[in-house]
């Protein structure tokens, strides 16, 4: 994997209590903007610690949508 780039959802929406040492896990995606490749990497943490790593990679396209500049 060769990303340039990363992207996750922020954690603005939970609203539960925060307890660090619980199980938490998060979805990156690491971006091979040149390639045209994205890794999407799910990481579980317990007690603060990556305990776990588990995803896959694939090709992406992207490009404009012509009738979102007009609006």
């Amino acid at each position: 994997m060769q990303a340039d780039s990363y992207r996750f959802l922020g954690w603005d929406y939970m609203d539960g209590p925060a307890n660090p040492c619980s199980k938490h896990e998060v979805e990156v995606e690491f971006i091979d903007s040149q390639a045209k490749r994205v890794s999407r990497v799910e990481f579980t943490f317990e007690a603060g610690r990556v305990v776990s790593a588990v995803g896959w990679q694939r090709s992406f396209e992207t490009g404009v949508m012509k009738d979102a500049l007009v609006h």
